[in-house]
């Protein structure tokens, strides 16, 4: 059985929006910090694979949102990874309240790039040992976002020296804003995000420009990002009136 980790936070005041909630950016920075936490206590964190001149990257993330947490709120995050096979590992997280009621779950994929070639490698055995989990053939079909045929609008974004991590391309997490950001302040207002599925492409690096395109159909939204022609990053968008 594989083991699992939890981590305790109260809400910051910046991690919420105009709403008084937790921003979507904010709360998968918080679910992915207990991944990192989890990576950690085992020998395997950020640091050690990156002495292998391997990183770990986002390709997917399937995210439902009971409800959002507000300033002050204490939350649990858990995490536990799942399975592996030869270049896709797995891995679950949920989030609770002080009374152990579920606020949010979300199923994430990763790979292992190799920093100097910039491709998907193999999974390496010694770096997901420890998490207990086992190996196994097969490659799970996630559903995958549709690309907006009618959009809706867009806006256009520079890439700043501070939307890059440490794998030299834009963290994972400044998507969400870029896609969001292209809803009107009405929708936003009025409505709570109750599903994402979001597929990452492409790298996005310094310096470039990215379009932000978004299509709305009454509660759904379809959302891409380009970078010139090529197709970055998907998401479709589930949401309920407040």
């Amino acid at each position: 059985m594989p083991n699992a980790y939890s981590l305790d936070h109260t809400v910051l005041f910046y991690e919420t929006e105009m709403t008084g909630q937790m921003g979507i950016g904010r709360l998968v920075d918080l679910l992915l910090l207990a991944s990192e936490g989890h990576s950690d206590s085992l020998g395997v964190g950020s640091q050690e694979v990156q002495k292998l001149g391997l990183g770990w990257v986002i390709t997917q993330h399937q995210l439902k949102v009971k409800t959002l947490p507000q300033r002050g709120q204490k939350v649990t995050v858990k995490t536990q990874a799942q399975n592996y096979n030869s270049f896709f590992c797995y891995r679950d997280f949920w989030l609770y309240d002080e009374a152990g009621q579920e606020m949010a779950s979300m199923h994430s994929v990763f790979v292992l790039m190799d920093q100097e070639k910039r491709k998907m490698t193999r999974i390496l055995p010694e770096v997901v040992a420890p998490f207990e989990v086992e190996k196994t053939k097969k490659v799970e079909r996630l559903a995958q976002p549709q690309v907006p045929a009618n959009p809706s609008n867009q806006k256009n974004y520079r890439v700043r020296f501070m939307d890059i991590d440490e794998n030299r391309h834009v963290n994972n997490v400044h998507y969400f804003d870029w896609m969001l950001d292209s809803l009107e302040a009405d929708f936003l207002l009025n409505h709570q995000l109750i599903e994402m599925n979001i597929v990452y492409k492409n790298e996005v690096h310094y310096g470039q420009e990215v379009t932000s395109i978004v299509q709305v159909d009454d509660s759904t939204t379809y959302h891409e990002i380009r970078c010139d022609a090529t197709i970055s990053c998907l998401a479709e968008c589930k949401w309920q009136t407040r």
